[in-house]
């Protein structure tokens, strides 16, 4: 068994770009986990990703922004939690007033 503290992973976040930020909280042979901000930026990185082998599952922690599903966007807010299937092109991005902090987990399928 492991606890994470969420204020003390939020102080583990790493830079990976302009825009986001990252810290691992569990890892296991079936899955990932960890939290990921994404902060404003005036030019966002269009590029979408895709899991081939898992899917993504995310609780939106605090602030507001967006998930790209292929072309659709959805607003995102705290409380709100979001499935993305393996294989689905997607990104995340933050609003334009602030950071927007996720729990996710990448779950094999």
């Amino acid at each position: 068994m492991k606890i994470v503290k969420i204020d003390a992973a939020i102080k583990r976040l790493k830079k990976i770009s302009q825009e986001m930020y990252y810290t691992s909280c569990f890892e296991s042979k079936h899955f990932t986990s960890g939290l990921i901000a994404f902060r404003p930026a005036k030019i966002s990185d269009k590029k979408q990703i895709e899991h081939t082998d898992k899917d993504v599952v995310c609780h939106v922690i605090r602030g507001t922004g967006r998930v790209r599903i292929k072309s659709r966007r959805i607003q995102l807010r705290p409380g709100m939690l979001c499935h993305i299937p393996k294989n689905t092109p997607h990104d995340f991005a933050a609003g334009k007033t602030g950071e927007l902090l996720l729990f996710y987990s990448l779950v094999d399928s």
